[in-house]
């Protein structure tokens, strides 16, 4: 991927000896054209997808992290303003579809950065998540919620 993105930013210094005019819109006009010629001749270039589409699905991925937290961040906020505290907190067993170590390492913080929320452990053969949850009336929709949104989107980047 490194490599396409390379040929791109050639493409974009190149279109400027063209036109004899360096500036950074003559450069996008060329980084525009060499997107185009390695969607072209894309199953020539190394790597399973394109860059760009990579690049997006990182852009996906701490998108969703960001409104997760800002949900997290209004939920435990409500809580912490009710005359009465009344949480339901827990302790349960996450199983994991991810198995390289880089993925764990980055669903455990997600988890553990969005308030409420804590990750405890990772079992010892790395298949489970022991999570903490400050409040929760269903473990079951706990786990479906991170499986379709931290989980889902760090299988998509990888």
């Amino acid at each position: 991927m490194t490599i396409q993105f390379l040929i791109n930013i050639f493409f974009g210094i190149l279109w400027m000896f063209f036109a004899s005019t360096f500036s950074h819109e003559y450069f996008f006009i060329g980084f525009f054209w060499g997107i185009i010629v390695i969607c072209i001749f894309r199953k020539y270039m190394p790597g399973k997808q394109l860059y760009f589409i990579y690049l997006y699905k990182w852009i996906k991925l701490i998108l969703l992290f960001l409104i997760e937290l800002l949900k997290a961040d209004i939920s435990v906020l409500k809580l912490m303003y009710k005359p009465k505290l009344d949480v339901n907190p827990a302790i349960f067993e996450y199983p994991l579809e991810i198995k390289k170590n880089w993925q764990i390492v980055m669903l455990s913080n997600m988890i553990t950065l969005t308030p409420g929320t804590i990750t405890v452990n990772i079992s010892h053969d790395n298949s489970k998540l022991f999570i903490h949850r400050l409040d929760t009336e269903n473990i079951q929709e706990e786990i479906l919620a991170i499986k379709e949104t931290f989980e889902k989107s760090i299988l998509e980047v990888s």
